[in-house]
């Protein structure tokens, strides 16, 4: 693909977005139940529906802003229509599933054969125990024995529809996240099948993710990595990203992508600071919002690589305004903070994502409409707002920023 041509490139986080990754949340919200919510990470039992209108409308804002968007399901079923991306693709997830060997050979036999939408639509929504026996042939399983009608026999993925996290483009290439939780490990495992094997990905390179020693514990989620130039990236020493991970993931994309600078960003490792972008993003080339219960509390190095990966200067800065001013070179940062700095407000609209904003152009932004506070707040700082509802979608605690993966911009 030549280079004018190529289909992905991220070097900011705030130029025209041209190309956007999302999922459509589905059956596998489906699966939630007041048991099961919290091993599957959620706070709150989702109505699906009404999340769907909501991400549907959120869809249809940035495609009249310009934006291509496409589907990770789609492209899933596309790869899997080609049997040798099926099979190795099936032996990984049952690996991860803990079955039997019986069972296991069972049921990758009819895996083998559904149709590729079908066979998408169970490695993302799941497969319990009463829809496999409507399935399967006879089985010598003792797994299949000892298990409830509705275990799972392939647990749902509830939230992939926050697509920010299992993967990030930085220029033409990947980082494949690791990560933390075991709910969401099978998500980047889907996404290397896509990514090496859809024609329209040919030639991505993997700059981390693909290699095997790139594992748990090197632990690293996309929510946690804002790309601030061609050369400047941040990435948030988090409850899902360790600091050993940033160090290796800073020589590769000083090797391969040209990052020279690498901004570790350590944040409190509480759920309302899951990722760096809950508490931290960029609205404009200059401005950023931030949720102010953390600018006292975090630490920021600035890692300095050479063109072959190797660290030159490792400085700690105690202020981010000042640390972003001098990497980005500009003469003043605007640091906007969540709830106009009312503590109530910001806690408030902090929990709801307030703080988690999605620039589609430079000053250009998408937000849930309940954070009203710092909305307004970033109006009157001259951020155009684009705001869609929420209610639902953000009960699995994600703004616009999480439930996208950007994969071109201007």
């Amino acid at each position: 693909m030549a280079n004018e041509d190529r289909s992905f490139s991220i070097s900011s986080e705030v130029g025209k977005l041209k190309r956007v990754m999302l999922h459509r949340p589905g059956k596998e919200l489906e699966r939630l139940t007041i048991d099961n919510k919290d091993e599957l990470l959620f706070d709150d039992i989702l109505w699906v529906e009404e999340a769907q209108k909501e991400h549907d409308a959120f869809a249809d804002l940035l495609r009249d802003n310009g934006v291509e968007v496409v589907y990770f399901r789609n492209c899933l079923s596309h790869v899997l229509r080609e049997e040798s991306v099926r099979d190795p693709l099936l032996d990984e997830v049952l690996a991860l599933e803990a079955i039997d060997i019986p069972l296991v050979s069972a049921l990758k036999a009819v895996m083998m054969e559904i149709s590729p939408s079908d066979l998408a639509e169970m490695l993302i929504a799941g497969l319990t125990k009463m829809e496999a026996m409507e399935i399967l042939p006879p089985c010598r399983s003792l797994v299949l024995r000892a298990m409830g009608d509705r275990d799972f026999l392939i647990r749902p993925l509830p939230n992939l529809y926050f697509q920010r996290d299992p993967f990030t483009f930085i220029k033409n290439g990947v980082i494949l996240s690791v990560m933390t939780f075991e709910a969401r490990r099978k998500e980047p495992l889907y996404a290397r099948y896509i990514f090496k094997n859809h024609p329209y990905f040919k030639g991505i390179e993997f700059l981390f993710g693909d290699h095997p020693r790139d594992t748990y514990p090197y632990n690293i989620e996309g929510g946690d990595i804002l790309i601030l130039s061609d050369s400047v990236a941040a990435v948030g020493i988090s409850q899902r990203t360790a600091a050993g991970t940033i160090q290796i993931v800073g020589k590769r994309i000083a090797e391969r992508a040209g990052v020279k600078t690498l901004l570790a960003v350590d944040i409190p490792k509480t759920r309302a600071a899951m990722h760096l972008d809950t508490v931290f993003t960029m609205v404009d080339h200059d401005a950023f919002t931030i949720y102010p219960e953390v600018k006292d509390f975090i630490r920021i190095w600035q890692l300095e690589y050479s063109s072959e990966g190797e660290i030159t200067s490792v400085i700690e800065h105690q202020n981010l305004g000042e640390c972003l001013r001098k990497v980005l070179g500009l003469d003043t940062v605007r640091l906007i903070e969540t709830g106009g700095g009312d503590p109530v407000a910001a806690a408030r609209d902090q929990w709801n994502d307030g703080t988690n904003t999605l620039a589609i152009a430079p000053g250009v932004v998408v937000t849930y409409r309940r954070n009203v506070v710092s909305n307004r707040v970033l109006q009157e700082n001259g951020i155009k707002v684009f705001e869609i509802k929420g209610a639902e979608l953000g009960r699995g605690r994600g703004g616009p920023r999480c439930m996208s993966m950007p994969m071109m911009r201007d």
